[in-house]
């Protein structure tokens, strides 16, 4: 499959990343345009982008509000170009693996997922996390989220309990939501706190445990529903040379799910297939989810 021609909007460390591996044309050559510009000029530029006749895939979160975000995907419809956000997660090999198995119902029926994402960071690292656009709900939370959405389905009821620091931006947030089928989600993400950064899928016949670092996974393993990782291996897979001991061991008992090199490769595939396809919308990241994302963070940012 030839690769598609694309121009890439933003600097820093994201920007830097896709120009790496997709390249950069200027826009009136391009195929598609990937937004990685500041969380407030998403919107903006995706807008831009559409009415120049591009397909877009744009880094989270692809929208400040639930209204931008409806906004953004009616122009995509109404235009018939392909917009995506960027969340990479779900294309990995080892998610999409974890994810397949509790669509197939190997888990048995599922009923419990749980995520996280969690690094401590501060102000003076990293900036743009803790200026008006930014905080732990935008950039953090739209991974667990989009996850729960794909394994569980549609979210009956939804509740969450933010952590904010002197400045008021949010640092910290856990979320319950109770999926229309009957199943459960519990997420968290952090700025303050190292969290456990995997996924753990829990049917009745079984589950299935995504190992850390979550952003960009190689490594799972199924069990039975009730075999759980002591505290002590969850600390203790966190740190990096146990962790690369551990990988090794996974390329010989099959637990290995390698990405290749980048954890964003997967997603590009995925993208360029859609563009080539005529779609509008992915299947797995699809409008309605990216929507329904976008209220969830809008809801937890007033609690």
């Amino acid at each position: 499959m030839m690769p598609l021609r694309f121009a890439v909007i933003g600097r820093g460390r994201m920007a830097a990343a896709m120009r790496a591996l997709i390249g950069d044309v200027p826009i009136d050559a391009a195929d598609a345009v990937y937004i990685a510009s500041r969380n407030r000029d998403h919107a903006a530029h995706a807008r831009s982008a559409l009415a120049s006749g591009k397909a877009v895939l744009c880094e989270k979160p692809f929208a400040m509000t639930p209204a931008e975000a409806e906004d953004i995907i009616s122009i995509s419809q109404r235009s018939g170009l392909l917009y995506m956000e960027a969340v990479a997660t779900p294309f990995l090999p080892a998610v999409a693996t974890a994810l397949q198995a509790a669509d197939a119902g190997r888990l048995g029926a599922v009923r419990h997922l749980e995520a996280s994402f969690g690094y401590p960071t501060d102000d003076q690292s990293q900036p743009r996390l803790f200026e008006p656009d930014g905080g732990v709900l935008a950039d953090r939370a739209v991974y667990p989220l989009m996850l729960a959405l794909i394994a569980l389905g549609p979210v009956a009821s939804a509740s969450a309990e933010v952590e904010r620091d002197r400045r008021g931006v949010d640092v910290a947030a856990r979320f319950r939501l109770d999926h229309r089928n009957g199943s459960r989600s519990d997420l968290a993400v952090s700025f303050d706190e190292r969290l456990d950064n995997s996924l753990r899928i829990e049917g009745d016949a079984g589950a299935v445990e995504v190992a850390p670092p979550l952003l960009s996974a190689q490594r799972l393993r199924f069990t039975a529903h009730d075999v759980r990782p002591s505290r002590m291996w969850r600390g203790l897979r966190q740190n990096g040379g146990v962790r690369r001991i551990v990988d090794l061991a996974g390329r010989v008992t099959g637990r290995w799910h390698g990405h290749g090199g980048s954890p964003y490769a997967h997603e590009v595939e995925h993208f360029t297939a859609l563009f080539r396809s005529g779609a509008v919308e992915s299947p797995l990241i699809s409008h309605e989810r990216m929507l329904a994302v976008a209220r969830l963070i809008a809801e937890a940012r007033q609690a």
